[in-house]
């Protein structure tokens, strides 16, 4: 199990590093490793769904949590299509860039679905809002949860317990219905995607990181 690990891990690529400097598309990536002439952008219709489902999972877990510090060099990618965050030294909003948004959606992303017109972006949306009501049916439980890291050593959550779990809980939107929150999470994802400022924000941190 633990030599699986290892190999998994090694098949982890770095979005900035790897793939959008050598490859100069997720699209040129994934079709690298899973080609196919009749799929999808020309890679696999499994490959390409499994990285829009990741894309997903990797939105809405990253907004309920307030994950910050999202950059691309946050972001691994396998080569089958599964998307990897790493770094979550900044949780429940805490974010040392100024101004960040609800979630963190690159364009690379979004090209990698198609564009914002395509029908892969429009069932990305889906599978974010479908992720979501799932998970506010388990909001008390993922609350509780959180209750009984109080003493942790999680400074995000020990420096004020009962602030970080309010603000939790404020991100499940518990006074609307599913339909309700379906709009709720498409218009938060439409947000993100357009918000200007943390794209110079990633500009300049990837600016900092070639002069470092």
């Amino acid at each position: 199990m633990f030599l699986d690990a290892l190999r998994a891990l090694n098949k982890l690529v770095s979005f900035r590093i790897q793939i959008l400097s050598e490859h100069r598309s997720i699209i040129s990536y994934l079709q690298k490793f899973h080609p196919d002439e009749h799929g999808p952008f020309g890679i696999t219709a499994t490959c390409l769904e499994t990285f829009i489902k990741s894309c997903a999972g990797y939105s809405v877990i990253t907004y309920i949590l307030g994950i910050g510090d999202r950059h691309l060099d946050n972001l691994l990618l396998r080569d089958d299509g599964r998307l990897f965050h790493v770094d979550f030294g900044f949780i429940l909003g805490r974010d040392p860039k100024p101004f960040p948004p609800p979630m963190k959606l690159c364009k690379e992303m979004v090209e990698a679905m198609g564009g914002a017109e395509s029908p892969y972006y429009t069932r990305f949306k889906s599978y974010c809002c479908e992720a979501y009501n799932i998970l506010r049916k388990s909001s008390n439980l993922i609350l509780n949860l959180f209750h009984l890291m109080a003493g942790s050593n999680i400074p995000d959550i020990a420096s004020d317990p009962e602030k970080g779990i309010l603000k939790l809980q404020e991100k499940f939107k518990l006074d609307l219905d599913d339909e309700a929150c379906i709009h709720f999470f498409q218009d938060l994802i439409n947000e993100s995607v357009s918000a200007l400022f943390p794209q110079m924000v990633e500009t300049i941190h990837r600016w900092a990181q070639y002069w470092r």
